[in-house]
């Protein structure tokens, strides 16, 4: 009987914020950490290990990176047991190993969920076994299921009680006129927790008070591009003005130059943009788009850094 002990040891793990979408705000995320060199395992397992963490998250409908990177899910994996069997032509190695997962709140190190599963594995040589053994871990387990709805749970009280903070930190990055990330702050918020539409409320207050700060700098914008004939890029710029400010009304004498000038599918399109405006709930919807996509932006524009040492013992 052989006992490896894997010692985990990760320092300023990046997290790849290009995987991250719009589509994902609104949902619980669990950042996967997985580490970049660990003792026994190879560049191919670790990318296996990690593909299987990312479907036993995603399999219960969470995303699978955080855009703060507050929750994280990560692993603990051990060779406890290896051994050689004689076979006719060639011997086999059987390895046993445990994978433990667990679901951590990071900002105050609390551990809000664990999972412990044994595997076994087996190949023609100790690498075969060990990738044989991962390739074991069932995604769609009942057991993985329970473990990842435990630390839902746990999340989604976190943000429950955090509620009133979250919108006081806009208020004051609102203040401070750091409106993106105000906006991502309060898109952390994933849409099972009560106070959701309040936080969606807020999201939209503070995205005019934005486009209010920008409005004019996108009017003059839009006058050096009509200046230099480019008509389409203007018009684009003016199509991001939202109709709550009080620079609309300058638009709208701009809009009857440029659309005279670009083609019949762009004015087309900047009719249907104007059916949008006199639409309140429509308006609405292209509101909460263009927040997800700013706060999208803001969380690429700063990928966070995290230090770890996991040591299995």
């Amino acid at each position: 009987m052989k006992t490896i002990y894997l010692i985990l040891i990760l320092f300023l793990l990046t997290f790849i914020a290009s995987a991250q979408s719009s589509n994902d705000i609104g949902k619980i995320a669990l950042s996967v950490v997985i580490p970049e060199n660990v003792e026994g395992l190879n560049a191919s397992q670790l990318s296996k290990l990690e593909t299987k963490i990312i479907q036993i998250v995603t399999n219960t409908g969470l995303a699978a990176f955080g855009f703060n990177n507050n929750f994280v899910i990560y692993p603990k994996f051990a060779i406890s047991e290896s051994n050689i069997v004689e076979g006719g032509m060639q011997n086999i190695t059987v390895v046993t190993a445990e994978i433990n997962l667990f679901i951590k709140q990071v900002d105050n190190n609390i551990l809000f969920s664990t999972i412990s599963k044994s595997l076994k594995g087996s190949g023609n040589s100790q690498e075969l076994a060990i990738t044989n053994a991962i390739s074991k871990i069932n995604a769609n387990d009942s057991d993985y299921k329970v473990f990842i709805e435990i630390g839902k749970s746990k999340i989604i009280k976190y943000y429950e009680s955090r509620c009133q903070d979250i919108i006081t930190k806009s208020e004051s990055l609102v203040k401070m006129q750091d409106y993106e990330q105000a906006l991502g702050v309060l898109m952390t918020v994933p849409e099972e927790v009560s106070c959701y539409s309040k936080i969606q409320e807020k999201s939209i207050e503070v995205y005019k008070s934005y486009q209010i700060q920008k409005c004019k700098a996108q009017l003059q914008e839009a006058r050096i591009q009509i200046a230099s004939n480019n008509y389409s890029v203007a018009l684009n710029i003016l199509s991001q003005i939202d109709p709550s400010t009080p620079c609309f009304n300058e638009l709208q004498a701009l809009i009857k130059t440029v659309t005279s000038k670009v083609n019949v599918e762009e004015k087309k399109q900047w009719e249907l943009k104007m059916k949008v405006y006199n639409n309140e709930v429509a308006l609405e919807k292209e509101r909460i788009n263009a927040i997800r996509d700013i706060a999208v932006a803001y969380y690429k524009s700063k990928p966070a850094s995290l230090n770890y040492n996991y040591i299995i013992k």
